[in-house]
């Protein structure tokens, strides 16, 4: 009996040690009111089913800018972070005051629309009808985003009344009418939207298609297609102003560790849409795109760079 209870206390205390031996990999992903952070937290579901020497946990940021900062820190492992992000934050230009770049690019992710909704009441049916009204948007990469979808319409900057506030804050000042649009993720699929709509009728600003080619000259952005009824009322496609995305790691993430993740990724990509729609998108196809367009906006972390030259994307 004293040499099982032996055994049974050994047993248990191996547990803990097994557990802990897991590589903690913390992935920055967006605010919980948006769809990075659903996003983010579909492939940690899948990383931990798969891959089971590391722990992965999604961890909010307040916006793809605080994303980039926390990976080049490395305060999370990887990152879903805007293409437009990337490429100035790696550099230390528009909004950057530094150089953010002891950062590895891992694969391509999916694109990823936002646009002004307002009450359906509130009469904006176009971008053009904005000049006089209160607008916000979270970060400035968003404010950057929203300026750019203006300008083929003819507003500008100084032709609206601006404010700073998290998507949460943006969906509260709808329902108050404290501001008359807001500037929100709802490509792939945003739940928060999803209630809002089903609690007053709003509307989804779309571009008019010649508009939207004047947009996509900016290689970073693109337009994005968002599927007819992904929300109550919306009865329709709708091109919206979009952002490329790009997974990245920190510099210094074990290689072995980051190769596992691309693979996975790559090989269980249904799994990961059956989680989140986004997820179909982090494919292949999505990076060889990426690097035939020239839209890669950093060296290959070491690790992806291995796998994506085994699948002959890179030579």
């Amino acid at each position: 009996m004293k040499t099982i209870a032996v055994v049974g206390l050994l047993g248990i205390l191996l547990v803990p040690a097994l557990v802990m031996s897991a590589t903690r990999v913390a992935i920055g992903t967006g605010p919980w009111s948006g769809v990075y952070f659903p996003v983010g937290e579909a492939l940690a579901k899948v990383l931990n089913k798969h891959v089971p020497e590391i722990d992965a946990v999604p961890t909010p940021t307040v916006g793809s800018a605080h994303a980039l900062e926390l990976v080049h820190g490395g305060e999370v492992s990887l990152a879903i972070v805007g293409l437009a992000t990337a490429h100035f934050g790696v550099r230390g230009q528009r909004e950057f005051t530094r150089k953010y770049d002891n950062v590895g690019f891992v694969m391509a992710g999916m694109d990823a629309g936002q646009s002004l909704v307002t009450r359906a009441e509130s009469g904006i049916r176009t971008f053009g009808d904005v000049k006089g009204l209160r607008l916000a948007a979270n970060a400035p990469a968003s404010k950057a985003l929203l300026i750019a979808a203006l300008k083929p319409y003819g507003v500008a900057e100084g032709d609206i009344r601006l404010t700073l506030m998290s998507f949460a804050e943006q969906i509260a000042a709808l329902r108050n009418e404290t501001i008359d649009a807001g500037f929100l993720p709802v490509s792939p699929r945003n739940i928060d939207v999803v209630n809002l709509a089903a609690e007053y009728p709003v509307r989804i600003l779309s571009f008019e298609a010649s508009k939207a080619k004047l947009f996509e000259a900016v290689p970073d952005w693109t337009p994005v297609v968002l599927k007819a009824r992904t929300y109550p009322g919306q009865n329709q496609d709708l091109l919206i102003p979009g952002t490329h995305t790009a997974l990245l790691a920190h510099r210094q993430a074990e290689s072995a560790t980051i190769y596992r993740i691309v693979k996975t990724i790559v090989e269980r990509n249904s799994e990961f849409g059956e989680l989140h729609p986004g997820g179909r998108e982090f494919t292949l196809e999505k990076t060889r795109f990426f690097v035939e367009k020239h839209l890669v906006p950093m060296a290959f972390h070491p690790g992806a760079e291995q796998y994506w030259r085994e699948k002959g994307i890179l030579r």
